[in-house]
This record gives C-alpha cells, structure tokens and sequence, in this order.
C-alpha cells in the first residue's frame, strides 16, 4: 500500500545529520580534551600545548582513520606520547583508553523536541539520515535512539561533502533539487545540499568542532532556533 503524505510541498525528503542535530555528541569530546588534559599535562616537555597537539594529531588521522570516537582515541594515544616525548606512563595510555571506551558506551541523548518533531514530520513528509563517523559505533545509536523507524532512507558515510551527497542520492534516485538537509554544521551538513542545489537547515549546537567551522560562506540557507520549529517552517512553504 502506498502511503500518502499530506504537505510535502516542495521538498522530496526532509534528511538530517545526527550527532549534535539528533542527540548530544560533542559535548562529549569537549569533556574527553579536558580528561585529556588533566592526565597528559603532568608529563609533558616544558612549553607544550597538549590539546594543541592532540587537536593536530586528531586532524592529520581524519584521511586514515576517518570520525568517531575509535580514531579520537588513536589520536589520544598518539598525541600522549608526542606531546611527552615518550614518557607517558602506560597507567596513563590504559586511563586513555578506557575514557574512550566509556564515551562508546554512553547512552544515547537525544536533544529536546527531536521526539516531537521527527513524529509530526512523519506524517507528513518522508524523511531520511545521512551521518558520518564509525558504522559499527553510529548504527548502535541511531538503533538505541528509538527514532529508526521514523527514517526511509538511511546512511552512515565516511565523510559529508558535494560527492558524497550527490552519490547517495544518486542511489536513492532522488533529484538534489526535491531535498532540505538539517543538520547543526554549515559545512558538512548545509553548504554541500545548497551546491547541489537544494535547501540547508541550520539548526545551531551551542558547541561545534572546531573542523567543522565556516568563517565565511555565501550558501543562502534557513537557520532555526530549534528542531522543534522546523514543522511549522515546512508548512509554511
């Protein structure tokens, strides 16, 4: 049977980005850098910024490893024993380990008004999910979210850029053009629709990874306060 959805209006699908759209994520990491801090400082060289080297090192392994928590802790690995020369005790590398360990465990928490929003747009629009990061690790949460069953299409990629986009939808036999991405990044989440041509949704996070800032940018895009306002907005196209 074919389900019909009244008010889809223009767009196709409505898709959405996950972590800090969804559910809380990188308040995580912003509390795992100061873990970091706290254990590593005490035994690095004289004059060296410790979160200065981890934040280089977490960058430089994004073309290896890709995003998530398991490279974030090779990258904290690594960055102990540069930023120590070497002299970081395995105690404090076992510590490392176990913090990241932990942050693969947390539950999931979702942000206010996602519940809501997801089950009234629902009824009116198809949606979908396109998140970046460790399958293994991201498909855990969005089954522990409770929102899968909200979703037609779905997909975890290793990175949120123009071909990416243009070759899941692609696959999903959906024209750009009939999409509205969501999401709380304007660079993985809102200029590459916008360059396919068609709509971004920014709904800020009062946190952003400094890897997914834009300084400057010419998308013209929607920005809302919260995911609870984004009904109301597709209605009133």
């Amino acid at each position: 049977m074919t389900v019909v959805r009244r008010g889809a209006g223009r767009f196709e699908l409505v898709v959405f980005d996950a972590d800090d759209t969804l559910w809380r994520s990188e308040d995580y990491f912003v509390t795992a850098e100061e873990f970091f801090r706290e254990q590593v400082e005490p035994f690095a060289s004289n004059g060296v910024d410790v979160l200065e080297v981890l934040r280089r090192t977490e960058i430089g392994n994004i073309p290896i490893s890709g995003y998530g928590v398991k490279p974030y802790a090779l990258s904290m690995v690594q960055a102990a024993v540069a930023a120590t020369d070497g002299a970081i005790p395995s105690r404090v590398v076992a510590q490392l380990v176990d913090y990241a360990h932990d942050m693969l465990s947390h539950p999931v928490d979702l942000l206010p008004g996602v519940v809501d929003a997801l089950a009234e747009l629902s009824a009116t629009h198809r949606l979908g999910l396109i998140t970046k990061g460790d399958l293994l690790h991201q498909m855990r949460k969005i089954r522990e979210s409770g929102l899968v069953s909200h979703f037609e299409r779905l997909r975890v990629v290793e990175e949120k850029d123009v071909p990416t986009y243009r070759a899941v939808f692609t696959e999903w036999q959906i024209d750009p053009a009939a999409v509205v991405m969501v999401g709380n990044s304007l660079k993985s989440d809102v200029l590459p629709i916008i360059e396919l041509g068609g709509h971004g949704v920014h709904v800020p996070y009062h946190v952003t990874w400094n890897h997914e800032m834009v300084l400057e940018h010419n998308g013209d895009h929607t920005e809302l306060a919260s995911i609870s306002d984004l009904p109301a907005w597709l209605a009133a196209l």
